[in-house]
């Protein structure tokens, strides 16, 4: 009777010790298969084995196009620039300042959402669907010959070229390029990288068109051949969303109210049952 005592309870703990280990093995095992792989996590895999030539065709951008909404800075040069003046907003503003009006003066231009812009002399041009390049070669021919005896340098930027970068990153926000240059890996760069639980194999970029239209596409950043992709250069107000791993975004899992009490109450139950099961155990 005395070993049978003691060979109960020992056959008991053995029986708890191997659910705990099995209870161990199982959330192991989870964890393993729900952390992202290793070779998930680079960018452009193996892409020392695109071709030199490929790699070089891959630095062309095209130049940005001009939608509604656009702030532009457009300048005008020539060898005589006093004859220019009144065609850049910026001298203008010098001008103003010398005769004390200098909060009348604009620097800018605002695209409207017809796609216009006011012109100093020539007036109302419609820019919106055209490229930088295309901008620049207008207004050269506006201005050349009926307003100005030589052909002028014409420059445009765009003083809001900007791009957002959302979800799983370090420091998600909205970006203002200087430069109207910027690669997909600029803006995760800006952005302090995508955190480890963000998935590279499906990052989201919404584009607005200079139409108005909406265009999106799946980006992965582990291929290699992302280098020669169309949209390896962002345009502005491009928008990137990094969607966490499926890890994070279970631990992400709000449990509604009524769930956390039962839950409660299925602990406390279990607590109340093991106390019973115990004191039985000790009265025998």
């Amino acid at each position: 009777m005395h070993g049978d005592y003691i060979i109960g309870p020992y056959l008991e703990t053995e029986h708890i010790m191997r659910y705990l280990y099995l209870t161990f093995f199982m959330i192991l095992l989870w964890g393993i298969t729900s952390c992202s792989s290793s070779k998930n996590v680079p960018y452009m895999v193996d892409i020392e084995d695109i071709p030199a030539e490929v790699l070089n065709a891959a630095t062309v951008q095209s130049s940005p196009v001009l939608a509604p909404g656009d702030i532009i800075d457009i300048s005008v040069v020539a060898k005589n620039q006093e004859v220019v003046i009144p065609f850049n907003k910026r001298l203008m503003q010098g001008e103003a300042y010398l005769r004390g009006n200098a909060s009348k003066a604009v620097e800018y231009y605002l695209i409207d959402q017809a796609g216009n812009i006011d012109f100093p002399v020539i007036g109302r041009i419609h820019v919106a669907g055209k490229s930088k390049m295309e901008v620049e070669h207008l207004i050269q021919e506006l201005l050349y010959p009926e307003y100005l005896n030589e052909l002028p340098q014409v420059t445009v930027w765009i003083q809001n070229f900007s791009i957002s970068v959302l979800g799983d990153v370090n420091r998600p926000g909205l970006f203002t390029i200087e430069n109207e240059r910027v690669s997909i890996l600029d803006a995760i760069a800006l952005a302090g990288d995508l955190a480890i639980t963000g998935r590279r194999d499906n990052v989201l970029l919404v584009r607005v068109n200079s139409d108005g239209t909406k265009s999106i596409a799946r980006i992965n950043l582990n291929d290699k051949n992302l280098i020669s992709s169309p949209y390896f250069y962002l345009q502005q107000n491009d928008v990137l969303y990094v969607q966490p791993n499926k890890s994070k975004a279970n631990s992400a899992v709000v449990v509604p109210p009524t769930t956390s009490l039962i839950f409660s109450a299925t602990s406390i139950l279990l607590t109340i049952a093991n106390l019973i099961i115990t004191a039985w155990s000790i009265s025998k």
